[in-house]
């Protein structure tokens, strides 16, 4: 752009020379003159650099079909528009006159179908994707078939490998890391809770885990507690006012401890199993609190 402006501020100044009495002697001001033939020059070299750019952006797949939308006043600039920013929303006028906004990436068949709704429309938004899904169930038979051609793989394994992974049992500092599970009998999401637990204690048999319950149903705690392998007890009205002032104002609350650096994890509402071993871990890790920090 910068050699265009140079050569059009040349032209000037030579025609200025060659033609400087006819100019000048028809001109209050030759500053003037100048000036106005300077920018006329810098508009035209800026009409170039832009049909230039649409000339280029012409040749890239157009998002919109202006010709099935000639209701649309600007759809040639919609379209260069969407080429130059690809990351940015389109935000468009229907057919209907009602304002559409289309996220980046959307497939044209979908917006066409949008804004354009007519049958012809829709044939061509399922024809697009029963093309497109034909094209990703050919991409997924190779990528298959190179899985299988390939043999073992050093990092990606199959299902097996990866479940024999989930069920190993992981390491656990059980004479330092226990858990305080505070239910109470009528709550869904901590019937949940325990049967997780349950594969836990299971799982990790030395690991110390206490059910609490904070309401005084005792047949309750039997079947949600005791029948499944947990141990705990049903705490008195005033234990559980005591634990209500400590914060265990909702269930399931978990508390998991490391006594031998004294410290706490609390953890509110359910957990699975991975993430229960991953809290269990993180806390048999966890290091004693620096002193003034």
């Amino acid at each position: 752009m910068k050699n265009s402006i140079k050569l059009a501020l040349a032209f000037i100044a030579g025609g200025l020379a060659v033609n400087a009495p006819s100019v000048l002697s028809d001109a209050n001001n030759p500053n003037e003159v100048l000036t106005n033939a300077i920018a006329v020059a810098m508009a035209k070299v800026d009409k170039f650099n832009e049909d230039r750019e649409n000339a280029e952006l012409d040749k890239l797949p157009n998002i919109l079909d202006c010709q099935n939308m000639d209701w649309m006043r600007n759809c040639s600039e919609l379209n260069r528009n969407a080429k130059k920013n690809p990351q940015a929303p389109m935000r468009m006028i229907g057919k209907s006159g009602i304002e559409f906004n289309f996220q980046p990436g959307t497939p044209s068949a979908v917006i066409n179908l949008q804004l354009n709704q007519t049958p012809e429309a829709a044939a061509e938004l399922v024809s697009y994707m029963d093309n497109t899904w034909g094209e990703y169930h050919k991409s997924a038979e190779l990528y298959k078939m190179a899985m299988w051609k390939n043999g073992d793989l050093k990092n990606i394994k199959g299902l097996d490998a990866a479940t024999e992974k989930s069920a190993a049992v992981k390491y656990i500092d059980t004479d330092n890391v226990s858990m305080s599970v505070f239910v109470e009998s009528t709550c869904p999401v901590c019937e949940k809770q325990l049967q997780i637990l349950s594969t836990v204690q299971k799982k990790y048999p030395k690991l110390k885990i206490k059910v609490f319950q904070l309401d005084g149903d005792r047949d309750a705690f039997l079947k949600h507690v005791t029948q499944r392998g947990l141990t705990g007890r049903v705490l008195t009205r005033e234990e559980s006012i005591n634990i209500q002032k400590l914060g265990v104002t909702s269930w399931p609350i978990s508390w998991i401890d490391n006594t031998k650096v004294n410290r706490r994890k609390s953890l509110v509402g359910n957990r699975t199993l991975k993430q229960l071993e991953d809290h269990f871990q993180a806390m048999t890790y966890i290091q004693p609190e620096k002193k003034g920090a």
